[in-house]
């Protein structure tokens, strides 16, 4: 049976505006407290199939959900109030039109006669994250004739379909009465019944159309599986698997791909390329003629130059069809899934074994030596070495969730082929360290328990992640390297400036983590080593918020790095 609280135009409109988006399979909605947003807040928490979760800060709120959507692949909702409440979800907005992660945003607004005009907590929030929604809109103020509510119903169904493909934003301006309270605006109103609903139907993502396929002539290609977190991973590691059995090609797959994860699927797997192509006659005498990308490029910078220096005909697999290639050296951009690409492509010529075999005789030499160093008990407080063992310590399957800057670059430098069919996330859309934490918590929000791999800025950054915990239902384990300071810096030509290098760039926070975390009601612990960390990763907790903090010498590991670079490089 329906109910929709008939209290007022607002509260009528709402419950409609609820009830129509539960029909198209929304389930979950991340609400921010606030007066303007009131008749929204209500009706979503009073619906038995919505679980409605408060969270104080709209930036947390908004990565919050994020995670969930990444996690299910299903859109999640969120709700805040006028002004500049709005203006906080702009960081996962963005990261949501970038990675394409559907995010369905409400935002309350003051009506017309009060923008403009000095009325508090009222900005212009028409078009307010500019082009990052793939659809946005502003309702009409709330009107409760039948033909109105078909016209809200209908534009709903419409942008619940968009909100497969990306963000959406619907702006909802409202009047008062804001609370439930009865002035009589609905006597007369026809009843909304379950024939009201009848041709709400769930949206489906259109299935892609297969391009014709491509003819490729090169005997020298090699495919490259970038950030990558599709809903079924070992059927993507399986067509990847067909696509280089059809051509012959070695696989480069990044640390972020289920590839390395899938790993015996693959009989051409390379995972040290980063290393291979610092050898300056291996990066001339590998140069492809052609390479078909999945997904976003690896982050290694090795990577993208030697692709930008070879000129190779790029074949870029992406199924939203935007330009991920930063090399501008795609000919063609196929608006396909991973799992759909081995049908993308005719190969008329066999591929050049020497070629092959160079690559994997490489790959080989280097990883025999990445198993000398980090079979060293002088790595065992190197921050590296977290990326490198993770794997082997956790339970099959967990997820991961890795932050940007320093962590995600050690995990494609490290992270070794394996069978654990973990899954690996990250924000890689716009590669900030925004909402790190709370991503994390919505990754692991009703899921299996899961990891966080952080740096210390990066947590601290989005530490208000940590209030959340008191409607978290599941458990994450965060393990928080404290280098003091922002590590990839060190890595970069402004590290030879100082000052300001150390104030300004790598900017050490002086924190005790332990107050921080505890005082959010959060488990913590301190480890010595690196190796105290087996027994408390086989068997995750099942429930609440865990910081394993392990600090490290930001300036040693960035010396130790920048001399495993060289030394394996030059014994290739």
């Amino acid at each position: 049976m329906i109910r929709i609280n008939r209290a007022n135009t607002n509260s009528l409109w709402s419950g409609v505006l609820v009830e129509t988006l539960v029909r198209c399979g929304l389930r979950s909605v991340i609400i921010s407290p606030g007066s303007r947003s009131s008749p929204l807040t209500v009706a979503f928490a009073s619906h038995p199939d919505i679980e409605a979760i408060p969270v104080l800060d709209e930036r947390s709120a908004g990565f919050f959900a994020l995670g969930i959507a990444k996690k299910e692949c299903r859109p999640v909702a969120l709700v805040c109030t006028s002004g500049t409440a709005a203006v906080n979800y702009f960081p996962a907005i963005v990261e949501a039109s970038e990675a394409r992660v559907p995010l369905l945003v409400l935002t309350a607004d003051r009506p017309p006669e009060l923008r403009d005009c000095g009325a508090g907590q009222t900005i212009n929030q028409i078009r307010l994250y500019g082009n990052y929604p793939v659809f946005q809109e502003e309702f009409a103020l709330p009107a409760i004739s039948l033909e109105e509510l078909e016209q809200l119903r209908r534009m709903l169904v419409s942008s619940y379909q968009e909100v497969l493909h990306g963000p959406v934003h619907l702006n909802c301006p409202f009047r008062d009465p804001l609370p439930p309270v009865e002035d009589g605006s609905t006597v007369g109103c026809p009843d909304i019944d379950e024939s009201f609903f009848e041709s709400v139907v769930i949206p489906t993502a259109a299935p892609s159309k297969l391009p014709g396929p491509s003819i490729i002539a090169s005997t020298r290609g090699v495919i490259i599986c970038g950030t990558e977190s599709p809903r079924s991973p070992g059927s993507y590691c399986k067509a990847i698997a067909n696509l280089s059995e059809k051509s012959g090609w070695p696989v480069l797959a990044d640390g972020l791909s289920p590839v390395r994860n899938f790993a015996s699927l693959q009989s051409r797997l390379v995972t040290t390329y980063d290393f291979i192509l610092r050898n300056e006659q291996l990066r001339e005498a590998l140069k492809p003629e052609s390479v078909i990308a999945l997904g976003p490029l690896p982050t290694s910078k090795e990577l993208r130059n030697w692709l930008s220096d070879a000129k190779a005909d790029l074949y870029h697999i992406n199924k939203t069809g935007k330009n991920l290639d930063p090399t501008k050296t795609a000919v063609r951009v196929l608006k396909v899934s991973g799992d759909e690409a081995v049908d993308c492509f005719t190969f008329q010529e066999t591929a050049n074994h020497e070629y092959v075999d160079a690559w994997l005789k490489t790959e080989k030499l280097a990883r025999e030596r990445l198993s000398e160093t980090f079979e060293s008990e002088k790595v065992d407080r190197f921050e590296g070495t977290l990326s490198y063992r993770l794997a082997s310590l956790i339970p099959p399957g967990t997820p991961i969730f890795v932050a940007s800057s320093m962590p995600v670059r050690d995990v494609e430098y490290f992270w070794p082929p394996n069978d654990t069919q973990v899954s690996v996330f990250a924000s890689r859309g716009a590669n900030g360290i925004d909402g790190t934490l709370s991503t994390a918590l919505g990754l692991a929000h009703y899921g299996k328990p899961a990891l966080l791999l952080t740096g210390d800025l990066a947590f601290l950054h989005d530490s208000n992640g940590l209030f959340i915990r008191s409607h978290f239902k599941g458990h994450l384990t965060v393990l928080l390297i404290n280098n003091r300071g922002g590590g990839i810096f060190n890595h970069l030509p402004i590290a030879e400036f100082e000052p300001p290098y150390e104030e300004f760039f790598a900017t050490p926070q002086e924190v005790d983590f332990k107050l921080l975390v505890e005082s959010a009601g959060c488990s913590y612990q301190k480890l010595k080593q690196i190796s105290e960390l087996e027994l408390l990763l086989s068997n995750l907790p099942n429930s609440g918020i865990r910081v394993i903090e392990i600090e490290t010498d930001r300036q040693r590991d960035s010396r130790f790095r920048k001399e495993l670079f060289h030394t394996i490089s030059r014994i290739l």
